[in-house]
């Protein structure tokens, strides 16, 4: 995975599968762009902290990657388009 651009979508949490998978991607040498949704986090029973998406982005670039992330409502139907412009100019 070395040099490859991996996205997740819903990271939010340290304790969440998205931020399991990251890292684990992270570990094999992908680069890493999340997307998390604050507002729907508060709905959940599990909600999360308001900065833990981006401690688990820097925790990410501490593995040696390039990591960025950005929150978004992909049931937008114009986000997706702009999410991957976005990963683009941020990653490549």
């Amino acid at each position: 995975m070395s040099g490859k651009v991996a996205l997740l979508t819903g990271v939010s949490r340290h304790m969440g599968i998205g931020a399991a998978i990251t890292h684990s991607l992270a570990a094999s040498g992908a680069n890493i762009f999340t997307t998390y949704y604050r507002p729907y986090d508060k709905l959940m029973p599990w909600s999360s902290n308001f900065h833990e998406a981006e401690e688990i982005i820097e925790s990410l670039k501490l593995q040696g990657v390039k990591a960025a992330g950005v929150e978004v409502n992909l049931a937008e139907s114009e986000m997706p388009k702009k999410l991957f412009d976005h990963i683009e100019g941020s990653l490549g």
